[in-house]
Formats: C-alpha cells, structure tokens, sequence
C-alpha cells in the first residue's frame, strides 16, 4: 500500500541535537512496506533478550512506515530502553519507552530543542486504525508539549494501557496515540528490563522516577523474514 508522507521539519521537545545528523536522509531511498501478505516482522536485539514487533502495515500504513524507516536506517542501533513506567497511577509499570532521547532527557545533549527532526503528523488514533492499547502493544510517542506530532521514540505496554486510546484525557487533546504493531516474542525480556531501578536523572518532571538508572541498549534493529 503505498503512503504518501506530509513530513514537517519542526522544532521538537526532546529530540537530542545529534539527531539532526540524520535528519536529510531518513526518509529517502529506504524501502518501507513488505509485501502486504507477509507479517513484517522487526527484531530489537538487547543484552538481556530478544523483541520481536509484529508492524501491523495493513491497519496503520503511516506509522508502521515511519517505524520501518527509522529501522530500515539504522536508527535504532545504539539506541537504549530507558524509560519505565505507569500513566494510571499505579504501581506497576504500565509501558516500557526505548529510542535517542535517554541522553537528552539527562541533558547530556543539551535542554534546547533542535530544529529539521522529522515528524509525522499525527492522523492514525487507535478509533481509526482498529488497534487498541493492550499488552503488548507497540505504539509511538508523540511530542505533547508543542506540536502533538509523532516522534521518534515508541513504547511497548506491559499490560493494558487504554488511557492511552482515542478519546482518553491526555496532553494535547485527547487523541491517544498511534499503535502500530504488537510483542509477538520477548515480552518476559520487556519486563526484566522495567523492572530495573528507575532513579535516572532527567529535567522533565513529568518523568521523575521513570527514567531507569541503567538503560538496557538495543545492540541491533533489523526486520526478519519470518516469525520466531
């Protein structure tokens, strides 16, 4: 299914600045979509396990693709699972968050959003696309305090989340936020790692005590050819 992109080069809160070395050449010549009868299937290699992310392409066509990208690019290489935490204000950890931002949000990077991050618009809410917030589910982040758009960073729910669906209260309106895929494998790994200590230092005060103080990183972010 071919996707026709609205980028915005925008400026983002809490996108590191050295994302910006990349920023030209994400979204150009990298192959997206599978063929559309085959799973696509993408596997996130860390020290303490193996993910494998069924992307639902055929229910979320623009977020998968943007995921894919960014995986297609090597983005995700280096990259870390650093943030643990509950949005329902409960104890037990509700969604695990992996991607560039761990050494901005310490303020490593500096605290000063960069400018030309690409972003996707945010269109595809879970009414829309028919995935809903449960365990194990995929979704990516979006940036709620400026433009509302999608970001970079995803997030993995470790049980179900469905205050993060269409027509739940939260920042910036209540659209939720875009799931795209789902844990077909690994989801013991996803709780071993939110199960660390979360005593990482950040200048966000939303994420005081959800920031983990050791960061598992993604060693490799690559797509399978077939299911576990």
């Amino acid at each position: 299914m071919p996707v026709t992109f609205r980028m915005r080069a925008t400026p983002i809160l809490g996108i590191g600045a050295f994302l910006l070395l990349w920023t030209v050449s994400l979204f150009s010549g990298l192959p997206a979509n599978a063929d559309a009868e085959d799973p696509v299937i993408v596997v996130l290699e860390t020290a303490l396990g193996t993910i494998h992310i069924e992307v639902l392409v055929d229910k979320a066509p623009e977020t998968a693709t943007y995921f894919l990208r960014l995986v297609d690019g090597g983005h995700y290489a280096g990259a870390t699972f650093y943030r643990s935490g509950a949005l329902d204000g409960k104890e037990t950890p509700q969604v695990i968050q992996g991607g560039l931002l761990h050494s901005w949000l310490q303020g490593d990077a500096g605290r000063e959003p960069p400018t030309g991050v690409p972003t996707l618009p945010f269109t595809e809410n879970t009414a829309l696309t028919g995935i809903p917030h449960h365990t194990g589910t995929v979704s990516m982040a979006r940036d709620l305090l400026q433009t509302g758009d999608v970001i970079p960073e995803f997030f993995i729910c470790l049980r179900d989340a469905p205050n993060l669906d269409h027509g739940q209260s939260q920042r910036p309106d209540a659209n939720g936020f875009p799931a795209f895929g789902r844990v077909v494998h690994g989801m013991e790994t996803l709780r071993d790692i939110a199960a660390g200590e979360t005593r990482g230092r950040t200048h966000i005060s939303l994420l005081q005590n959800q920031i983990l103080s050791a960061p598992v990183g993604i060693i490799r972010a690559y797509r399978a050819d077939h299911l576990p």
